[in-house]
């Protein structure tokens, strides 16, 4: 136990935290640790609302893979399975915190100035140097074991099957690199957009010698989520 949180301490200590993101490039013992902790948004999956753009909900246990930005929820077999039609949901309410869905996938709802959202996006990205499959991800072909999920479509209140789709397939015993972040976005009348100071400022024109005197002041790093939620705030109390 000693050497794993060991390891851990030792790759976290190469993280950009400026950027947020994590970089490991093998998947040794404390890597697979923290890459089985990342791999969904949630650690576990939890009760929660899908809501569709017709309005329409749906309820049962619920999670987001950061690998696809797929939304996954249990059925009532104990099996895992993708929720086909993705561009049908809307939002998704999970411990009271809601991930609205968009071009970019799951963003969640952090703080609110005005009309202007500030979400978060947290993803994962597998890297091999074996060619991309079908799905755009890199795989080994030896040895290979394969994470098989199954598309179901949310009909109402219930669930019906369609069919059954690999979501990710490499080898499991050799190394790949892989890299973890989390993306600041604005969410304006539904639609997310990368935060950046082009963007912060054309949704804040009002605010901006407020906001940049803030950013000098603080030197707050719009590449991560926390300084910019901190300034959100302080927007809120102007």
């Amino acid at each position: 136990m000693k050497k794993v949180i060991i390891c851990l301490f030792i790759l976290f200590s190469t993280v950009e935290s400026n950027a947020q993101r994590y970089n490991f490039m093998n998947m040794d013992k404390a890597a697979r640790i923290f890459y089985d902790s990342v791999m969904y948004v949630n650690p576990q999956f939890y009760p929660g609302v899908v809501i569709s753009v017709d309005g329409k909900q749906s309820s049962g246990p619920v999670n987001i893979c950061t690998i696809n930005q797929g939304l996954y929820f249990i059925s009532p077999e104990n099996d895992t399975l993708l929720v086909n039609n993705q561009e049908t949901v809307d939002r998704v309410y999970i411990l009271g915190r809601a991930y609205v869905n968009s071009k970019y996938g799951f963003v969640e709802m952090l703080e609110s100035a005005g009309d202007v959202t500030l979400c978060e996006l947290r993803i994962t990205e597998i890297h091999t140097d074996a060619a991309p499959d079908a799905y755009g991800l890199r795989t080994h072909t030896k040895s290979s074991k394969q994470l098989t999920s199954y598309a179901f479509g949310l009909i109402g209140n219930g669930h019906e099957p369609l069919s059954a789709n690999p979501l990710v397939n490499f080898d499991i015993n050799s190394d790949f690199a892989f890299s973890y972040s989390k993306k600041p976005f604005l969410l304006v009348k539904g639609e997310a957009y990368p935060l950046t100071k082009k963007t912060l400022f054309k949704y804040f024109p009002k605010q901006k010698r407020f906001i940049e005197e803030y950013m000098n002041e603080h030197k707050t790093n719009i590449h991560s989520v926390a300084p910019v939620r901190e300034l959100f705030k302080a927007l809120n109390q102007k």
